[in-house]
Formats: structure tokens, C-alpha cells, sequence
């Protein structure tokens, strides 16, 4: 699991809880979640949506009879292709769902009523990064971008618009495919000749078009250069919102000058104070509660909870009182991320539309009489318009326009620790 993923885990918890301990929102009802890792591959991604329609513990698809379980709407991300791969059966189905990150773009557009963006418009970003480079007189430039439907879309699109407005292309090269199923030798070799690429052109300017595991990926890519003698020279690094700091336990040591003073833009969202209280208090669960605390917590704190496997973990033997905030950002934040900050928002808008829903149905009064089996028997597309409803026009939650240009902070200087 990668650490700095956790969050989005904890957000979701954080969400629900809050939204149960509100009386004035589906009084008598508690909400429920189910997490499924994707691993990054289309393949665990089409199996957990698959599952989603089957009887919990009874891989059956297309069979389902638990009515407790029944799904009012699926969140995926943060990565563009989970939501592109799951819309595809879930779409089938009408069942909602919302693109925590960056969604990909869909050929059948029908399938966008049921499949709600929170990442904003990538188009407003890519306006800011032309000014940003017109402002600087930034006109010779390299890409890198990830080979995907949004970075094909940015090269064949984008890139022309910013050649109108006098920018010139140096190279644009695509990141190596990544993935936990992707081998060590494979991004090495791909991101040796990146880097090569990088380094021996006169681009000093370079634009990164990433998911959220990209930092690791040009880390290593920087590392792997250094045993092959590449001589590093400085550049101007400027990274798009869909990127987060993230880290692994074998980067923890290296070196990260190359990131001092790049540049990010990144998704403006508002300070969730009683978030950082909730990490801070927070119990330790059981495995049964939550299968993904065990490796996070001796990922984070390279420490191990078995005595065998202890004495390769310069952390010891963890003992569960480890505090989070001693962690380092590009480990864990304390503060909510973007991405779990539209995760926490997707959660507030399914739990409004639910309760307008069936207030207008039935009222207070029979939402408490019929209890949890009555309020959660309903059809998943009927939920979908009071969704959208509550994404523009939210009262608990914070505003989701996204049609509006400044839905990006402004480009800031970034420091990973």
C-alpha cells in the first residue's frame, strides 16, 4: 500500500462517521463502506466492480439478494483509468459514481450522467500553465506526460493551442507504465532514456503530466541515472495538480534536490480542522475492521508487528503507540490532500442526496419508522440527480464548481521532505 494513499482510506472513515453522528441526516440510518485496492491494474479494478454486484462473500456477478448491502454509489480513483475501467460494468447498471481524481475522458457520453467528476476541469489548469510559461517567457520547453487518454489528449490538443501562443516542443516523452505488477528493470531501462533525454536537451523548462504515483516514478528515474554517470543539470520542474509527494521506504534516504523550487499547481480546498483531531485520536482497528492498517503502519513507520520479521525493520517492533504526525509529508500529511478532500465531499453529497431523496419520499417520519432496510432498498439511478444536484448546490460541504476558473491554487514552489 502506499502510505500517502492511506489518507484517502481515513477520509473516507472520517466522512461516514461524521455524517452518522449527525442527527439532522438520515436519522436511525448509519452508512456503511467497503474499500477495494485496484493495485493500479485494470484487471483488480474490473474483478472489484464485478464484485460489487454479486452477494458479499459470493462471487456470483449479476447476482445479489443481501438487501442491507445494497449500493447507493461507487467513489473510485485516484487514478484517471479506475474510473474508466469501472464505469464500464458499472455504467450497465446505472449505478452513480464519482472520479475522486482525474477522470478519463469517455467515448460514450451517455455514461457520463452516471459517472460524477470532483477533479476540476483539466482545461482551466492547462490555461494556467500557458500563462504561467507566457509569464516567464518560458517559451522552450520539454513534456513528459503519462500515456494515458488524458496525456494523449494533451499532446494532440493542448500542446498545439500553446504552439499558437509562441511555445516551442524541445521532446515530449511519456512515463514508463507503472504499476505493482510493473518490474524494477522494466522502469529503469524506459526511465534511463528519459532521463538521458532530459539532460543532454537544452529545455530547461520541463512540464510533468502525472497520476499520483509519478513522483515516485521520476525519483527513480533520477536515481537510476546517477549509477550510469548521466550528468544532472537544473531544471525547471513544473508539476500538474493530479501529482501528489508521495514516497516509498526505499526513497526515504535519497537525495531530493531536484525537486527544491519546482513548481505545482494544485486544487483548491478548505482547511477540515476536526481532521487532523480524528488522525490524532483516532484507535488502532482490528484486521477485520480494516485490512489495509497492518501494512501502512509498518510501511510508514518501518517497524513490523511479528517478532520473525522484525530485526529487518530498522524501526523494531511496532508497538501500535507510534505517533502519525512524526511522519514526514511525503509519507503521511496530517492536513487533508486534495484528493481525500473530494473523496470527503463525494461521501457529503451521496448522504444529502439519499436523505432528500427519501425525505421527499416518505418524510422524516417514515424514514424512522421502516429503519435501515427500507432506506437502503433503492435503485442506484434514482440517486444520481439529487447527487448532481447536491455537487453544485452543497450546504454542508464545500462548493464544487468546477466550471469556474479559479478552482486551482495558484502555482506555488513545493519541498519534498
Amino acid at each position: 500500500i502506499l502510505t500517502h494513499n492511506y489518507q484517502h482510506i481515513l477520509a473516507l472513515q472520517f466522512a461516514v462517521e461524521t455524517i452518522n453522528e449527525n442527527p439532522s441526516i438520515l436519522p436511525n440510518v448509519s452508512l456503511g463502506f467497503h474499500v477495494l485496492n485496484s493495485n493500479f491494474h485494470a484487471r483488480w479494478t474490473y474483478r472489484g466492480s464485478v464484485e460489487l454486484l454479486s452477494t458479499r462473500g459470493r462471487f456470483i456477478p449479476n447476482y445479489k439478494c443481501d438487501v442491507q448491502t445494497n449500493i447507493a454509489t461507487v467513489i473510485g480513483g485516484p487514478n484517471s483509468n479506475v474510473c474508466l475501467f469501472m464505469e464500464s460494468i458499472l455504467c450497465i447498471y446505472k449505478i452513480p459514481q464519482f472520479a475522486y481524481g482525474s477522470a478519463a475522458m469517455m467515448n460514450d457520453k451517455s455514461q457520463g450522467v452516471f459517472l460524477h467528476q470532483l477533479f476540476p476541469n483539466l482545461d482551466h489548469q492547462y490555461k494556467g500553465i500557458l500563462q504561467l510559461l507566457l509569464h516567464f517567457h518560458w517559451t522552450w520547453i520539454g513534456v513528459i506526460y503519462i500515456d494515458d487518454d488524458i496525456g494523449e489528449s494533451f499532446v494532440e490538443n493542448t500542446l498545439p493551442i500553446f504552439a499558437q501562443e509562441g511555445i516551442c516542443f524541445d521532446f515530449a516523452k511519456t512515463f514508463p507504465q507503472t504499476g505493482f505488477s510493473s518490474e524494477m528493470n522494466t522502469i529503469a531501462l524506459e526511465g534511463l532514456k528519459i532521463i538521458s533525454i532530459v539532460m543532454e536537451r537544452t529545455a530547461k523548462v520541463i512540464i510533468v503530466l502525472g497520476e499520483i504515483q509519478s513522483i515516485m516514478v521520476l525519483r527513480l528515474m533520477l536515481q537510476f541515472s546517477k549509477f550510469h554517470e548521466i550528468p544532472m543539470k537544473a531544471k525547471v520542474w513544473i508539476f500538474t495538480a493530479q501529482m501528489d509527494f508521495t514516497s516509498l521506504p526505499l526513497l526515504r534516504s535519497l537525495e531530493v534536490d531536484f525537486i527544491h523550487g519546482a513548481l505545482s499547481f494544485a486544487v483548491h480546498t478548505k482547511d477540515v480542522f476536526s481532521f487532523y483531531q480524528f488522525l490524532r485520536l483516532r484507535k488502532l482497528p482490528s484486521e477485520k475492521e480494516d485490512g489495509f492498517f497492518r501494512d501502512f503502519w509498518e510501511e510508514a513507520f518501518q517497524c513490523s508487528f511479528s517478532h520473525s520479521n522484525v530485526e529487518t525493520k530498522p524501526g523494531g517492533l511496532c508497538t501500535g503507540e507510534e505517533k502519525l504526525e512524526t511522519l514526514p509529508g511525503s509519507v503521511f500529511e496530517m492536513s487533508m490532500t486534495s484528493h481525500s478532500y473530494s473523496l470527503y465531499n463525494a461521501v457529503h453529497a451521496v448522504a444529502e442526496a439519499l436523505h432528500a431523496m427519501h425525505s421527499r419520499k416518505g418524510n422524516k417520519r417514515a424514514i424512522q419508522r421502516r429503519g435501515r432496510r427500507e432506506l437502503l432498498n433503492q435503485q442506484p439511478w434514482k440517486v444520481t440527480s439529487y447527487e448532481y444536484y447536491f455537487l453544485f448546490h452543497p450546504s454542508n460541504t464545500a462548493q464544487l464548481n468546477h466550471n469556474i476558473p479559479d478552482c486551482y491554487h495558484n502555482v506555488k514552489a513545493r519541498i519534498l521532505r
